[in-house]
């Protein structure tokens, strides 16, 4: 009997043995790229909430298996740390703290790691997490501006990760902690949800780095299976794909490197692989790609100042500058700088981009908060806005914006004022100034005018509302001249578009019957430039669809330069089937 029970208690040691090995094996397992995440931030402790004030850091385990952290690290800004000999469980949460604060953290938050320092800027900043191979397992550039309540940037509360599951969406997935406390250092996010990113990844922008190297912007990071880059990319006209990189810390580049230079005079396009991944899975649209080719150092006149919102809507930090490529070559905006004051030369410069190929006839506007200019303005064509955070701040009501080339070579310069608004307008917040010609002299006070009403006071990206390098002067065009509204998709309803040969028209749009009553008053004295568009779906003011038959768009404007009220009017046939 005493031998058996020997026998089992060695059994019971060898298995216990065997399970240790193998929980030892696991917290050495080797962790992939966001398998660990940065989970939380606490830049800006004061005031304090309710947690004693101190910047805080905290990491989470996605995993089902422990990770080691001994030989990992930190980055915050240009500062590496390493971290310490600590064991990480499965699914959980360590806060990362400076030393001088552990006596006050640890009634707090007893499972934490401590730091000979820890210093994280409140605005914002980079934070990398590499593991003991230097690899990137997680990074995230927060900004204040990811706190959606205004209050809570003033300090003393966190931003927390709402989905740890979308590790790389970026701003969408973090927001300020709502726990009574400030935040939650250790445990669980106050905030955290389950979100749902359907949306593929997108190609954004292109640059060559060099004679050789081709670098691709997407909307989100990335995921790339190993293997070679022309499994991932086509290049039309053909150029063989040599190899291609990722492209760290954020992985939202991809590097493609070819056999032979691109010819000066091709515009070639690069075209993706459905074999690109965002981070929930998503496939890139396959054959989807961007045009790119050699680009040219831009001279004066070829790359100009198109559109200037010097004055945003609620006094918010988001001036933007439109530039157009006025050239028939590729223009890089790597190699152009945005300034502002001075005469001869800017007081103040910087880079207009670390990349961006704008295609001749192209539109560009450097957005100082893009996602703002999205917010408030329509934007035809969103790619087209391109974040420039550090361009200088223009003033309100007057000022000087230059464009440059990296040695200051001067390209245009705008000296702009308030008083080339429209003179009806009751405030110029808002409100952008528009070029209305390419060809003539930036600084003609008569070649400026105030974004029309019509399409919100702006146009970041596309077309200016008050060009005039095309407009069919004096013509109304209603398409098509026949319509059935009964949202079949197809002629459901007719729209208007009328062109004027001056400026500063102020304009009316209205209906009527066989009889000579009025309908629908579509625009009522509505200022506008030298474009409007409306449309009319064959309903009456208050909604009812009208009956089958002839009615007249009597379209009616005053200019006030010439001081004239003009009238035109054309017709439009409803059918209504039975």
């Amino acid at each position: 009997m005493k031998e058996i029970n020997k026998r089992n208690w060695i059994t019971c040691m060898l298995c216990g043995l065997f399970l240790l090995m193998g929980y030892a094996g696991k917290a050495q397992e080797e962790m992939k790229r966001y398998d660990v995440v940065i989970s939380e931030v606490m830049a800006d402790p004061t005031p304090g909430v309710g947690l004693p004030a101190v910047e805080y850091l905290e990491l989470y385990n996605r995993t089902s298996r422990p990770c080691q952290l001994r030989g990992w690290s930190l980055q915050i800004g240009t500062t590496i740390k390493e971290l310490p000999d600590f064991l990480l469980d499965s699914m959980s949460f360590v806060s990362i703290i400076a030393n001088k604060n552990e006596s006050i953290w640890m009634p707090i938050c007893p499972h934490h790691i401590v730091l000979s320092s820890l210093s994280i800027t409140d605005g914002g900043q980079q934070i990398i997490l590499y593991d003991d191979h230097k690899r990137i397992i997680h990074a995230v550039f927060f900004q204040k501006e990811w706190h959606s309540e205004p209050i809570k940037r003033d300090g003393g509360w966190s931003l927390e990760m709402k989905d740890t599951d979308l590790p790389c969406w970026g701003e969408n997935n973090w927001d300020s902690s709502v726990d009574e406390s400030g935040g939650t250092p250790g445990r669980a996010n106050s905030i955290r949800q389950s979100l749902e990113d359907a949306s593929p990844p997108e190609m954004e922008r292109i640059t060559l780095l060099d004679s050789q190297t081709i670098r691709v912007f997407f909307s989100e990071p990335v995921c790339v299976p190993d293997g070679d880059g022309d499994a991932l990319f086509h290049i039309r006209p053909e150029l063989p794909i040599a190899q291609m990189r990722e492209v760290p810390p954020f992985f939202s580049a991809l590097d493609v490197s070819v056999t032979s230079t691109p010819h000066p005079t091709i515009q070639y396009r690069l075209d993706g692989s459905c074999r690109i991944r965002d981070c929930a899975g998503n496939r890139f649209p396959e054959g989807n790609g961007l045009p790119f080719g050699r680009p040219t150092q831009p001279l004066p006149g070829d790359l100009i100042i198109n559109e200037v919102l010097s004055h945003p809507f609620d006094g918010e930090d988001a001036d933007f500058v439109e530039l157009f490529n006025n050239s028939s070559f590729i223009i890089d905006l790597k190699d152009v700088r945005i300034g502002s004051g001075g005469d001869t030369m800017p007081l103040r410069s910087v880079g207009a981009s670390n990349g961006f190929q704008l295609m001749p006839g192209a539109y560009c506007a450097l957005c100082k908060k893009r996602k703002l200019t999205q917010r408030q303005y329509y934007c035809r064509n969103p790619d087209a806005l391109h974040s420039c955070d550090s361009m200088p701040a223009f003033a309100n009501a007057n000022g000087v914006v230059f464009l440059t080339t990296r040695s200051l070579r001067v390209l245009d310069r705008f000296a702009y004022d308030e008083k080339m608004h429209f003179p009806g307008l009751t405030s110029t917040e808002g409100v952008s100034l528009e070029r209305i010609h390419s060809d003539r002299p930036t600084q003609d006070p008569g070649n400026w005018h105030s974004a029309s009403s019509t399409v919100g006071f702006a146009t970041p990206g596309y077309k200016n509302s008050q060009d005039g390098s095309d407009a069919d002067f004096d013509a109304l065009v209603i398409s098509p001249e026949v319509i059935s509204p009964d949202n079949d998709g197809f002629e459901d309803f007719a729209e208007i578009q009328l062109t004027f040969e001056d400026m500063e028209n102020q304009v009316s749009i209205q209906i009527f019957n066989h009889k000579g009553f009025l309908i629908k008053q579509l625009l009522n004295n509505v200022p506008c430039g030298r474009e409007v568009t409306c449309r009319w779906d064959g309903e009456d003011g208050v909604g009812n669809p009208v009956p089958t038959g002839m009615y007249a768009v009597v379209v009616r404007w005053w200019n006030a330069q010439s001081r004239r009220t003009h009238s035109i009017r054309k017709v439009v046939s409803v059918y209504r089937p039975h």
